[in-house]
């Protein structure tokens, strides 16, 4: 997915510069997190496209590609986007290496309480960015739903070698990671007074729905 934004964001040197210009640089918005990902499927679609990204030695060429393609995005958003995102993953890999911290994670009584834990370990994201990240992985095509015997659609627990699935349904069961539409529905959905999580906004079908595999249950 990364291509070459390795070296030009995470390279050690490189990566300590962006992170604290990210600190200091205004946050950006979902548009914005939602065109990097729309440019980087672009990339994995277009072969002539993922050659010329391939062959780029600078930062300055990567972003004229992706301007002359219609994204206007700037090394600032882009450093963002892929710093927030490594920071909420080394969180997930520090938690499964220390017990301790996946259980305090875990126990959090809101997205808030999270974040602030993460914040006490040296990992810095917000509340959005959390749940951008997680409602990706939970739809995305790569990962295989499996339907068991009895209908419930069940979320692929690993996610490369980081098990994803605890942070889902925790961000699930805090309302900030929409449900699958068809799970225990409720009644009384006229009522505009509640949170509907059943409203099209707050719940959809993954891409992988519509590629999976069946389990029987014994």
């Amino acid at each position: 997915m990364y291509y070459q934004l390795w070296n030009f964001f995470l390279k050690e040197d490189r990566y300590f510069y962006w992170q604290e210009k990210v600190k200091f640089n205004q946050r950006y918005d979902h548009y914005t997190w939602q065109k990097i990902i729309d440019f980087l499927s672009l990339i994995e679609q277009n072969f002539f496209l993922k050659a010329q990204l391939e062959e780029t030695d600078s930062i300055e060429p990567f972003f004229q590609l992706a301007n002359a393609r219609g994204y206007k995005l700037t090394p600032e958003a882009f450093a963002w986007f892929v710093v927030t995102r490594k920071q909420i993953w080394d969180l997930f890999d520090m938690a499964q290496k220390i017990p301790y911290l996946k259980e305090k994670l875990l126990a959090s009584k809101n997205p808030q309480q999270f974040i602030k834990i993460a914040a006490d370990y040296g990992y810095e994201f917000t509340v959005d960015e959390l749940a951008w990240l997680l409602i990706e992985v939970k739809s995305s095509p790569e990962l295989v739903s499996i339907n068991n015997s009895v209908g419930e659609i069940l979320t692929a627990s690993h996610y490369g070698r980081i098990e994803i699935g605890y942070w889902i349904w925790l961000a699930e069961d805090w309302g900030i990671v929409p449900p699958f539409c068809h799970l225990n529905k409720t009644g009384n959905l006229a009522n505009k007074n509640i949170r509907n999580p059943f409203l099209l906004d707050q719940c959809f079908l993954p891409k992988s729905y519509f590629n999976q595999r069946l389990m029987s249950v014994v």
